[in-house]
């Protein structure tokens, strides 16, 4: 029988938790690592619609991305997630910026694939990687090849020049757009950009493509799992269908 300290002993050989970045949180956030497993639930994010899929389909654990304990708790509400989640007797295990690191299954690794850039080079304590297009493209056509590439409902970007070489952050990567002339790439691709940040690439005449933090980051969830699957034969692997881009556009 599978224990969750295999589950988070496997995950340390791809993706170190002790890499995760100084801010952040990962590892197993609630529960306890002898606890046996033979479903697990995958998301973005842990939700109480997450937490209702896990009880409903009989899950042990779930395994997030982002961390469902980031900041230093001072109560705990019966509302909360964290309540539900002990109530509930579900265990969280969470791989954040170490995931984002990681090489071949990691979050930029996933995301330059998903646009299918070539001769990629990773930079993972610069969140980033940077990698070329098969053929050059328009600031338009590559913003269009974007939104299609990671199914997004829309993207907002800045006109630049002709796309030949990406550097992909995934999330809220924006200040990733500020090191264009450190690697010399054409266009850019983050979750999230601020307005300075697009002030900048329109300067550079860097192509920015701002494509959502969901539709960014939620494309590793299909390959990890995968990826676990083929490790873990007696346990199943299943990806959230509760949780969703919760972002809309008029």
């Amino acid at each position: 029988m599978t224990l969750i300290k295999d589950i988070y002993e496997y995950l340390d050989t791809i993706a170190p938790f002790e890499t995760q970045a100084e801010f952040d949180n990962c590892g197993l956030l609630v529960g306890d690592m002898d606890t046996k497993v033979s479903k697990v639930l995958m998301c973005l994010d842990i939700t109480q619609k997450v937490i209702e899929e896990a009880k409903d389909i009989s899950a042990q654990l779930i395994l997030s991305h982002h961390p469902v304990i980031f900041s230093p708790l001072r109560s705990i509400e019966t509302d909360s997630v964290v309540y539900n989640l002990i109530s509930s007797k579900l265990s969280a295990l969470c791989a954040h910026t170490n995931l984002d690191k990681a090489e071949n299954i990691g979050v930029n690794a996933v995301l330059a694939k998903k646009l299918g850039l070539q001769n990629t080079a990773l930079y993972p304590d610069e969140f980033l990687c940077v990698g070329e297009l098969s053929s050059p493209m328009t600031d338009r056509e590559f913003a269009l090849f974007v939104k299609n590439a990671l199914s997004c409902k829309g993207v907002r970007y800045t006109k630049g020049k002709v796309v030949k070489t990406v550097a992909v952050s995934s999330g809220a990567g924006s200040e990733g757009v500020t090191l264009s002339d450190k690697y010399s790439f054409d266009a850019f691709v983050t979750g999230e950009l601020k307005h300075h940040h697009f002030l900048y690439a329109k300067e550079k005449s860097l192509c920015a493509v701002e494509a959502g933090h969901f539709c960014t980051e939620d494309i590793v969830i299909d390959p990890l799992r995968d990826l676990l699957a083929g490790q873990f034969s007696d346990v199943t692997f299943v990806k959230s269908k509760a949780l969703t881009d919760m972002v809309e556009f008029a």
